[in-house]
């Protein structure tokens, strides 16, 4: 009695040419070698960043999860039924460590915490990982079974309907999840004119990288639907593994080659590391630095700091840099000198000015010294205090 249909034509082709090629040539030679250790280590280092960190930092929670649940998926499909499975023990394939279907909803949360900067959790947000505990349950469930069942479970077709329906809920879900993520990524680069170029880069590479490889996964169930309707096919899966190890094998390196950015004191609410600025914080802002330049003249004390401008306008110094830098493309004494230079020159102009020299009339705007003025001056103007005098300017 003939169980599956006779593949033909180009389906005989993939099945009898390109289906052995995956499973022992190219892949099987390489497999063991790549799969397992990539799969074993995400394993390790997501529950280590969980649940310890590194002297007191650790990774964003839920891009710890997307590592995770990808480990564990890929690790419990190379338990059983594939080549080069690490055990053939039918028991493995109840294992309780099923997360897939819920890597949409971190994907999406990722990219919240790292977009809005007011992101806080609130429970209500674990309504979006009810079909992940489900699938928990259903496999915890079976995990307790007695043995025979077991057996006679893992033969019917229920469970192969089962474990399609999972890939094709994950898959389905997460480029449902992707295409908000995607909306508002897009909202924030357009409310924000204050971007960490940094940060906004790796937002658009890692939200790439998993739409690659959800529409890689995508195209696999099909192919195996329509090859071997929906039958365990190598020539599908063994290709998967591989694309997700590559996947977990590129946030390892991205993670690993910029540890400052990706790691984060757990005592502050620093996204990556990174802060950014809405239109009103932006204008606000602005209009408190324009308060504390034009109306107190506060950069006439020659002791201003980074540190006591941000005071001044509570604010965390790092924010003020930020903006200062990203906004107004200028550091903190380049701004800071631009209005002692002005006022320099409003001096100059005033004749009850006339019998001081310019190195007193510096010392009143808020420079320390006379080579730091120099400096300044010249940056600023192109031209020594000396030569600007000479060119008949008061």
């Amino acid at each position: 009695m003939q169980l599956v249909a006779v593949p033909t034509g180009i389906t005989k082709t993939i099945d009898h040419q390109l289906a052995p090629y995956l499973e022992t040539g190219m892949l099987g030679a390489i497999y063991t070698k790549l799969i397992y250790p990539i799969f074993a280590v995400g394993i390790l280092l997501s529950l280590f960043l969980l649940l310890k960190g590194i002297r007191g930092r650790s990774l964003n929670v839920f891009l710890t999860g997307i590592i995770l649940v990808l480990s564990l998926y890929g690790f419990k499909n190379q338990l059983y039924a594939v080549n080069y499975s690490l055990t053939n023990t039918y028991k493995s394939l109840f294992t309780p460590i099923s997360f897939i279907v819920v890597l949409g909803p971190l994907l999406f949360f990722y990219i919240k915490s790292l977009t809005v900067s007011s992101f806080k959790w609130h429970r209500m947000y674990l309504y979006h990982f009810v079909p992940g505990i489900l699938v928990f349950l259903y496999y915890g469930i079976l995990a307790l079974l007695p043995e025979e069942i077991k057996l006679q479970f893992m033969f019917s077709p229920f469970e192969v309907l089962f474990s399609h329906s999972e890939q094709i809920a994950a898959v389905l879900l997460g480029g449902v999840y992707l295409y908000f993520a995607v909306k508002n990524y897009n909202h924030w680069k357009a409310d924000h004119p204050v971007l960490n170029r940094k940060l906004a880069s790796w937002v658009f590479r890692f939200l790439l990288g998993l739409a690659l490889l959800l529409g890689f996964w995508g195209i696999m169930i099909l192919v195996n639907l329509w090859i071997y309707d929906f039958g365990v096919a190598t020539v599908s899966y063994n290709p998967l593994w591989l694309v997700m190890g590559i996947t977990l094998l590129w946030l390892g390196v991205e993670i690993a080659s910029n540890p400052k950015f990706f790691l984060l004191n757990k005592s502050t609410n620093l996204v990556n590391g990174n802060r950014v600025m809405s239109v009103e914080e932006l204008s606000n802002l602005k209009n408190g630095l324009k308060g504390l330049m034009v109306d107190q003249k506060l950069y006439t004390d020659p002791n201003l700091s980074l540190n006591t401008l941000a005071l001044a306008l509570d604010i965390n110094p790092k924010y003020l840099s930020m903006m200062l830098n990203n906004s107004l493309g200028k550091n903190f004494y380049d701004f800071i000198n631009e209005y002692r230079i002005e006022d320099i020159k409003k001096r100059l102009a005033d004749g009850s000015n006339r019998n001081l020299t310019i190195e007193a009339i510096a010392n009143q705007a808020g420079f320390r010294s006379k080579s730091s003025f120099n400096a300044a001056f010249k940056k600023q103007l192109g031209m020594t205090p000396r030569e600007f005098m000479k060119q008949g300017n008061p």
